[in-house]
């Protein structure tokens, strides 16, 4: 007989994990306090995750499954890399303000060596990150000798840390707003269409 998945509890189990890696950082975020804070059973959680590695990893990759998702559902809009890093960027921008525990989660995780990106998702980013520099090219708007990496970084490090040192009020302790996100796009554009290297 297949096991009865009780959708509540896994969800339960994620946000806690998000929330309590966010807050006390992996080494902190102990399986007992993990399920604790989601109200099951140690027991309940190890039905679904061999260890806490493992269920981070699969949040993580949950995440840039996301990201790579919202990406590609957005290429097919728009005929320009302006069009998609504004929407992009807005997409993150409304994380951060909606679901802000998730945007530090995809901080804390993509800036923390022992966790990487999974094959398929790793070959993924490359393939989107190829298609934007193409349409880039196309369209003048990326500069010529650019590569995919740093594709990465304009369209998505950038605004994950603009975010994230937004968060940590670093320099402003303002909320995030329009002026805001209007300012990353422009970064990330005028990064973009750079002096050739």
């Amino acid at each position: 007989m297949a096991k009865v998945v009780d959708e509540s509890k896994l969800l339960r189990i994620k946000e806690a994990s998000i929330e309590l890696v966010v807050q006390k950082g992996y080494g902190g975020a102990s399986i007992s306090a993990i399920a604790h804070q989601a109200g099951v059973a140690v027991g309940y959680l190890y039905r679904f995750y061999d260890s806490k590695y493992a269920l981070v990893s699969d949040l993580l990759d949950d995440k840039i499954k996301n990201i790579a998702g919202q990406l590609e559902a957005m290429m097919p809009k728009c005929s320009t890399i302006l069009q998609l890093i504004t929407l992009l960027v807005n997409y993150f921008f409304e994380l951060a303000l909606h679901q802000p525990h998730h945007m530090r989660f995809i901080y804390t995780l993509i800036n923390d060596y022992r966790f990487s990106i999974s094959i398929d998702q790793h070959q993924r980013i490359h393939s989107l990150c190829r298609q934007l520099l193409h349409i880039g090219k196309e369209t003048r708007e990326i500069a010529p000798t650019y590569t995919e990496e740093e594709i990465y970084l304009m369209t998505v490090i950038y605004p994950v840390q603009f975010i994230n040192v937004r968060f940590k009020a670093l320099f402003c302790t303002q909320v995030l707003s329009e002026t805001d996100k209007e300012r990353v796009v422009s970064l990330c554009m005028g990064a973009l269409k750079g002096a050739s290297l």
